[in-house]
């Protein structure tokens, strides 16, 4: 006689299983190729691109049906009341994220130039944001605030439409074929994570992994401060419903939100669980103030609040904040009501349409949703419970409020609120001790600044440190063109210190911008280099005039001042003027304006009669403090700029000392002011000046010039630095 057997079908894990699966083998595999998991960023653009195409399409449809359904009379109470507590939890939120950046420790932080800092805030057009004069352009750019505001004004159009049954029916359908998409692509989201994570656990810098734990930190105690306090102890100082009571009820729910990440699915366990817990407490009650509670609203709230900014996506809006800091440029404190108003806006689109939006309206970099998506891997877990628990604040407090019931005692919501500052301003404090004073991410960008070096095969050359004798370097006048390709040697001057245009890197090497363009020079006129040090601008024209150098290569302004000592070539680059600073005063120097209002302003200025033209004509109310070269720049700064409120400086050579002293911040005051630099020779040498103007428009032409200035200005050096650690590299070495 045959038997059968029959075994329980194989366990299938879950997709917030394989979500973190996917999470801990990115890291895995970035961790052992390195940057040679690089290519996998293209699959995580490609999950972004997908987790977008369905945001704006459902935010519209989904306003629309939640808001259409409804009864005049309830869209009344639900604006009125349930609105109400919307706008206290909203309160809320955005006073903890305005908050946060307390925790954000004091580290040194200095960056290369960015064209960025030299790019005009543009006001923000608030018409054309919020009104969608034409909404399908709106949809077309993206402009979620005047979707939002087209969405809620069909939704609340529609109810008292007659025949709305069947454009909602036609909506609810697109909305499940929404959905049916979103569960697709939710299916991708383990493949999507691993690129991502491989892609950034593969090519981050080290160093960056230390501030990256400072976001998590904050943004996970504060979630779960608020999750398991401030929303449920909010609910109890409010309603007749008690906090344990509340916990206990709505455990599973939140339980299962963390461990999904879904906040969807477990919008009808809220429900049931809601009426399950006003169900017990009228049966419990004899108090006639907790009297009984229409318990259908609830059927009405938690619906009609989804597709509206929870508490996990506005507690997102730190990381914008956080950005700021990150990249060594925080958000100013004028910023923050765009950021309110605006980020409360997009986030009906979700963090995915909102932070990218938000980063280009405060020109941050771009590339910084790449590193949320990374942290967020961790940070969503914990913002869909406070999501979830700000669904439940939503249902249970609006439905004590429309029916009236909600129980406002002073001396118990004094209480509550006093203990939630202290926990939330406590936690914030506590986090910036622990990183102020336990761990401190090193400072590594000035390391990285001296350990550029020339990126192709340099000319013979001899670097002088110290200014050779008279009779080995010079003849007491300047040669021409035919003089010095016989003589088979270019003399070039250079500025000591010059950062980022001439210095010394760690292996004690000339290096910098105008080095690297000296050995192009030298390479096109097939001629070796002795590179000559001068001090100053003020130095150039002796030194030129008497054959002390052929070229001075320190970039100068082109100004018809310092025609009459040397002649200039064309520009090389156009630079921004802007102002070193201490951290504390950049918003003082804000605007040239602002600048000129200043009592008893002093600004440091290099030797040259050029910049002190410039200050006397442009800042008549400043006192000039001169330094002679680099190097009393150098100690001035180092001792902290005693008696100067500012050094004027070119944009791109006040980045790097910001580098070297992240003490100080570099500003470009608006309006904008670009100056032409170039190099300079003897008035005499006219066919060098031309060999020179004529090098230089092929070096444009070519790149020559844009590829120097995006590695030694902009700091565009991945390719020059040797490949990250790497297991494959480093352990086994499998591959060079």
């Amino acid at each position: 006689m045959a038997t059968t057997t029959t075994g329980k079908p194989p366990r299938q894990l879950s997709l917030a299983t394989q979500v973190f699966i996917g999470l801990g083998l990115g890291v895995l595999v970035g961790v052992f190729f390195g940057e040679e998991a690089a290519f996998l960023k293209i699959g995580g653009d490609v999950f972004i691109a997908l987790l977008q195409i369905t945001v704006i399409p459902y935010v519209v449809v989904a306003l629309i049906t939640s808001l259409g359904r409804l009864t005049l009379d309830h869209a009344k109470a639900l604006g009125l009341r349930a609105g109400g507590v919307l706008l206290v939890l909203w309160a809320i939120g955005i006073s903890v994220v305005l908050a946060s950046p307390l925790a954000f420790p004091d580290w040194p932080s200095g960056a290369f130039f960015s064209a960025s800092q030299i790019e005009q805030l543009q006001p923000v057009d608030f018409l054309q944001l919020y009104i969608p004069a034409n909404i399908f352009a709106s949809l077309s750019n993206a402009v979620v605030p005047a979707i939002v505001v087209f969405s809620i004004l069909f939704g609340v159009a529609l109810i008292n439409v007659a025949t709305k049954a069947r454009i909602l029916d036609l909506l609810t359908t697109a909305s499940d074929a929404l959905l049916a998409i979103n569960g697709f692509i939710g299916r991708l989201a383990p493949y999507g994570v691993f690129a991502i994570t491989a892609s950034a656990a593969g090519t981050i810098d080290v160093g960056d992994l230390g501030r990256l734990q400072v976001y998590i930190a904050v943004y996970v105690v504060i979630a779960l401060i608020m999750s398991f306090w401030l929303l449920p102890g909010l609910i109890a100082a409010t309603t007749p419903l008690r906090y344990g009571d509340i916990m206990r009820t709505f455990r599973g729910p939140l339980v299962t939100a963390f461990a999904t990440g879904n906040l969807l699915i477990v919008l009808p366990i809220l429900a049931a669980d809601g009426k399950g817990i006003l169900a017990r407490l009228d049966d419990a009650t004899t108090d006639p103030k907790a009297r009984r509670i229409e318990r259908s609203s609830i059927d009405i709230l938690i619906p009609a609040a989804y597709p509206f900014p929870n508490l996990g996506g506005i507690l997102a809006l730190m990381f914008v904040l956080f950005g700021g800091w990150y990249v060594g440029s925080a958000v100013e404190l004028a910023a923050y009501p765009t950021l309110v108003v605006v980020g409360l806006a997009s986030l009906f689109g979700g963090t995915v349409l909102a932070l990218p939006f938000l980063f280009d309206l405060l020109s941050l970099p771009a590339d910084l949703f790449q590193v949320f998506i990374t942290v967020d891997v961790i940070g969503s877990r914990f913002g869909t419970l406070l999501a979830a628990m700000h669904i439940i604040a939503i249902a249970l407090i609006g439905t004590y409020a429309l029916q009236g019931a909600i129980t406002l005692r002073f001396f118990p919501l004094l209480r509550f609120t006093l203990v939630s500052a202290i926990l939330i301003g406590g936690s914030l404090a506590g986090i910036r001790a622990v990183y102020t004073y336990v761990y401190v991410a090193p400072y590594r960008t000035a390391d990285l600044l001296e350990s550029l070096q020339l990126t192709e095969p340099p000319q013979p050359h001899t670097v002088y440190r110290e200014s050779p004798s008279d009779g080995d370097a010079a003849s007491g006048a300047s040669e021409n063109l035919e003089g010095i390709l016989e003589r088979g040697t270019l003399k070039v001057c250079y500025a000591h210190d010059d950062y980022p245009s001439a210095f010394l890197n760690a292996k004690g090497e000339l290096v910098g911008f105008d080095v690297a363009m000296a050995h192009r020079l030298a390479r096109s006129m097939n001629l070796a280099i002795e590179f000559v040090p001068i001090d100053s601008i003020a130095d150039i024209e002796r030194r030129v005039s008497t054959g002390y150098c052929d070229v001075a290569m320190s970039l100068v302004p082109i100004s018809p001042d310092l025609t009459r000592a040397v002649s200039l070539t064309e520009s090389v680059l156009e630079i921004a003027l802007a102002m070193i600073v201490s951290d504390h005063r950049r918003n003082e120097f804000a605007t040239w304006a602002e600048i000129a209002k200043i009592d008893g302003l002093h600004v440091a200025i290099s030797d040259s009669f050029v910049g002190r033209n410039w200050l006397a004509r442009e800042l008549p109310n400043a006192t000039a403090t001169v330094f002679r070269s680099k190097a009393d720049l150098d100690s001035m700064l180092a001792a902290g700029a005693p008696g100067v409120d500012a050094v004027l400086s070119a944009g791109e050579e006040g980045a790097a000392w910001t580098i070297r002293y992240p003490r100080f911040n570099l500003v470009a005051p608006t309006p904008v002011r670009l100056l032409p630099y170039g190099y300079a020779v003897d008035r005499r040498n006219h066919e060098l000046l031309l060999y020179l103007d004529t090098w230089l428009v092929n070096a444009k032409i070519d790149g020559t010039i844009d590829q120097l200035y995006r590695y030694w200005m902009l700091g565009e050096v991945k390719e020059s630095q040797p490949p990250r650690w790497s297991v494959i590299r480093n352990v086994l070495g499998w591959i060079d």
